[in-house]
């Protein structure tokens, strides 16, 4: 009596666990301020006065005095 066993047992296990994480994170702040503050302020002021004033006085006085006399006294005597 001849009993031949023959067990052949194969197992095969494969575990292949890929993990491909790609993390992009992109954060751009752009502030970009421009005040122009422009104040301009003029003031003029101009005052002319002109003032003349005149007085004229004019005072004329003339005055003439003509005063003749004249006193003529003839006496005439004849004696005779």
């Amino acid at each position: 009596t001849t009993t031949e066993t023959t067990t052949t047992t194969t197992e095969t296990t494969t575990t292949t666990t890929e993990t491909t994480t790609t993390t992009t994170e992109t954060t751009t702040t752009t502030t970009e301020t421009t005040t122009t503050t422009t104040e301009t302020t003029t003031t003029t002021t101009e005052t002319t006065t002109t003032t003349t004033e005149t007085t004229t006085t004019t005072t004329e006085t003339t005055t003439t005095t003509t005063e003749t006399t004249t006193t003529t006294t003839e006496t005439t005597t004849t004696t005779t």
